[in-house]
């Protein structure tokens, strides 16, 4: 199989979304098994069913190739039986490319890519305490619903692959999900919005605007994070934003906007992904990310904390709840 690239245009001549097979379809395609089949062999493989759920929560559309250099304990063959199990399960939805010559493609066996995405209609809260995880798996899983988010696909894929970009240069890179004005500053009041990838390294954080049209004009966007890298909680950030409209028509106007704003950088999102630099010659280095938090401890020991403990260092946290970012 070809090596996907999500900026080659001719993926996209039918427009910015793949074909979608949706989990509340009454029809069933052949490839897809049936449900408590899928169910009864997932309930013996939850550990790569969590991981793959991670990775797609986060990321939001993920091609099976991207997802298993994001995590290489994930398999690559979209028509791998832990995806097609999960489709089957309903705690997935597969895409695949919509031809604009030739006969379409209905089976990830014999297609060139397949991408993944959370169910768009259902949250999978409840679905998932069923096929037998812990309620800390769930919020291992990430911040918010667990459903798929309204986003157009190609602009999702060329997040994940510039995301692999900047984890093979050193960043630690963190997916839409995370992405959220109110975690990076503290502050609910800064709201849910935020960029569409993270990059965290030693000495602070790249936030990545990936713009493909100037729907919310484009001076609106950049007033916003004026106010947020000026909140007293955010910590030291610039924001790259990156033009990857399919005519290449908004570098100039994004170039303008950030001229005036030293922590505000412009590029082409394919000129990034092979530089890592923005046109201002902005170039941040990695440097060795911290490490990642355990979240389950440290929440333990404000419980310890509220019930009178002086610390929880002796509290044994099962490894079957132990909540860690991976």
């Amino acid at each position: 199989m070809e090596q996907f690239d999500p900026m080659d245009d001719r993926w996209w001549t039918a427009g910015s979304s793949l074909n979608w097979w949706d989990s509340t379809s009454p029809v069933r395609p052949a490839w897809v098994p049936g449900h408590d089949e899928s169910v009864a062999a997932l309930r013996r493989d939850l550990k790569l069913v969590l991981a793959t759920l991670r990775q797609v929560h986060q990321y939001r559309t993920v091609d099976t190739g991207s997802l298993a250099m994001l995590d290489p304990g994930l398999p690559a063959n979209p028509a791998s039986l832990l995806y097609t199990r999960m489709v089957g399960a309903g705690i997935l939805e597969l895409g695949l490319p919509i031809p604009t010559g030739g006969k379409a493609v209905g089976n990830p066996k014999y297609s060139p890519f397949a991408a993944l995405r959370l169910p768009a209609h259902r949250r999978l809260e409840t679905p998932l305490l069923r096929l037998g995880f812990t309620p800390v798996d769930i919020a291992s899983l990430g911040p918010g619903p667990l459903r798929g988010a309204r986003q157009y696909d190609r602009h999702n894929l060329i997040c994940v692959s510039l995301a692999l970009t900047a984890r093979r240069a050193g960043w630690r890179t963190w997916g839409e999900a995370y992405g959220r004005f109110s975690l990076m500053t503290g502050d609910p009041l800064m709201g849910s919005g935020g960029p569409d990838l993270m990059l965290q390294g030693e000495a602070g954080w790249c936030a990545v605007e990936l713009t493909a049209s100037a729907g919310q004009t484009l001076e609106e966007k950049f007033r916003r994070w004026d106010r947020v890298l000026a909140h007293p909680g955010c910590p030291p950030m610039d924001v790259l934003w990156l033009d990857a409209s399919r005519d290449h028509t908004l570098l100039d106007p994004l170039k303008g906007l950030a001229a005036a704003r030293p922590r505000q950088h412009a590029g082409s999102a394919a000129a990034w992904r092979d530089t890592l630099a923005c046109d201002d010659g902005f170039h941040m280095e990695p440097g060795t990310p911290p490490p990642l938090p355990d979240w389950m401890r440290s929440n333990v020991e404000r419980l310890a904390a509220l019930v009178g403990f002086p610390d929880a260092s002796g509290w044994r946290i099962p490894p079957r709840i132990n909540g860690r970012y991976r």
